[in-house]
C-alpha cells in the first residue's frame, strides 16, 4: 500500500482517460458481504474521482477491489470511472428517460460501451421502451423516484419481475 510519509494515508493516483488528467482518492470505508454468522470480509474499497482538467464535473463515487488507487490497475480504475459517468449521466439529466447514443455523447464514451454497461452490468439500470427514433431508453430507480416518485419505480420493478 502506497502511503505518504507524514499522515499514513494512501496515496491519490493520477491518470488519463476520455482526453482529461483524473485523480482517484480513497475514501478510507470498504464493504464486503457476509452469510448467516460470518462477518464480512471487505472485498470493495470506496474511491472518489475528480477531473483535474474540469472541475466543475465535481465528484464520483465508486468502488474498486483495492483499499489504495495507487495499487489498482489502470484498467480497474477506468471501468469504474466509466460507471459512475454512465450513471451520473442518467442521474444529473433533466430528462427522466435516456438512449445510450445521448449517454455515450455526454461521458464521451462510445456508444457499444455504454450500452454494454446498461445492458448487463448495472444493478439499477431499468430498460424502458423505444424513443420515436428506435433508440432503448434507459434509467434509474433513483432517477426514476426523483423525477416521478416511488410509485413509478415499483411500476416498473413489478414489470420486470413479470
Amino acid at each position: 500500500m502506497a502511503y505518504t510519509r507524514d499522515e499514513g494515508f494512501p496515496v491519490p493516483k493520477q491518470f488519463s482517460h476520455l482526453g482529461e488528467e483524473w485523480i482517484a482518492t480513497a475514501t478510507g470505508t470498504g464493504h464486503g458481504v457476509g452469510f448467516g454468522d460470518a462477518v464480512p470480509a471487505i472485498n470493495r474499497w470506496g474511491v472518489i474521482f475528480r477531473s483535474l482538467t474540469k472541475p466543475a464535473r465535481g465528484e464520483y463515487r465508486a468502488s474498486i477491489s483495492v483499499s489504495d488507487p495507487a495499487s489498482a490497475t489502470g484498467v480497474e480504475l477506468r471501468q469504474a470511472l466509466e460507471e459512475q459517468l454512465i450513471l451520473a449521466a442518467i442521474n444529473r439529466s433533466r430528462y427522466i428517460w435516456r438512449p445510450a447514443e445521448a449517454i455515450a455523447r455526454d461521458t464521451g464514451l462510445e456508444t457499444e460501451r455504454v450500452r454494454q454497461y446498461l445492458e448487463n452490468a448495472a444493478p439499477d439500470v431499468i430498460v424502458g421502451d423505444r424513443n420515436a427514433q428506435g433508440y432503448w431508453l434507459y434509467t434509474t430507480g433513483e432517477h426514476l423516484a426523483k423525477s416521478t416518485g416511488d410509485v413509478m419505480k415499483r411500476f416498473y420493478e413489478v414489470e420486470e419481475s413479470s
